[in-house]
């Protein structure tokens, strides 16, 4: 793979030179301003959020959802050994 280096600036613009056929990947983000959540990925649902709640992965929508019950078949829980 060929070497790219780019570089993000304030102006959220990305300069960078590539041949053909190549991509500049971004493999590191830094979030610096504002607040970020969970409930901001679109993935993830935070709609029943309550204390003790946990994610809990929705085949059926494809996204993770607050739950306070966990009632599923294809679940095992290990504790590990004592």
């Amino acid at each position: 793979m060929a070497n790219i280096k780019a570089k993000i600036r304030q102006t959220n613009t990305i300069k960078g030179k590539t041949t053909k056929n190549n991509e500049i990947v971004a493999q590191t983000v830094k979030l610096s301003q504002g607040s970020l959540s969970l409930g901001d990925l679109t993935d993830v649902s935070t709609a029943n959020a309550s204390d003790g709640a946990v994610l809990q992965y929705n085949g059926t929508t494809a996204r993770f959802e607050s739950t306070t019950t966990v009632e599923n078949e294809n679940l095992t829980i290990s504790g590990g050994l004592y």
